[in-house]
């Protein structure tokens, strides 16, 4: 069973893994509607990213 810090790091990689793909769609977007959409998305994301590493960084084990 997972605890909630191997949740939190595989929500974190799949948080980097929508990044990317966002990043590679941009790099292929031909309309501009769609790109300005894209980017929004992005920009969402990348905010999520940077929280989400900002957890990471400080989540505090359990000591027993």
């Amino acid at each position: 069973m997972k605890n909630s810090k191997s949740h939190l790091n595989e929500a974190f990689a799949q948080l980097q893994d929508a990044q990317l793909s966002l990043k590679h769609a941009l790099d292929n977007v031909e309309k501009q509607n769609n790109k300005r959409a894209l980017q929004s998305t992005l920009s969402a994301v990348d905010e999520a990213v940077f929280t989400a590493a900002n957890t990471v960084a400080n989540y505090q084990d359990v000591n027993y």
